[in-house]
């Protein structure tokens, strides 16, 4: 997905666009980090309580379907020391992922 994202991003230039996409990629960057999050507490939970919290389980189930978050995990996989997402100073510290950045 982020590779059709930074071939549009290539191709239309036009301010509209580029907003749209560096929102798109945004929010990837956001579902990557909740995913990494909602793991860290789902791991926490499990060790202290013995067990799942229902709306977490869901939450992650939801997130593995995300383009954004699978395409980490495959990161992940095969490059571990590669960040995923960047933070940008502009948008109050969210993260996102820079179209025009080498893939």
């Amino acid at each position: 997905m982020l590779a059709k994202l930074r071939a549009v991003w290539v191709e239309h230039q036009d301010p509209t666009s580029r907003m749209l996409l560096e929102d798109i990629a945004r929010l990837h960057g956001v579902h990557q980090q909740v995913d990494k999050l909602s793991a860290t507490v789902a791991a926490v939970w499990l060790q202290e309580q013995g067990g799942r919290l229902s709306a977490l389980h869901r939450l992650n189930l939801l997130l593995e379907r995300e383009p954004a978050v699978m395409e980490q995990k495959e990161r992940r996989g095969a490059r571990k020391t590669r960040p995923a997402a960047a933070i940008d100073p502009k948008d109050d510290a969210m993260p996102y992922i820079p179209l025009d950045g080498p893939r």
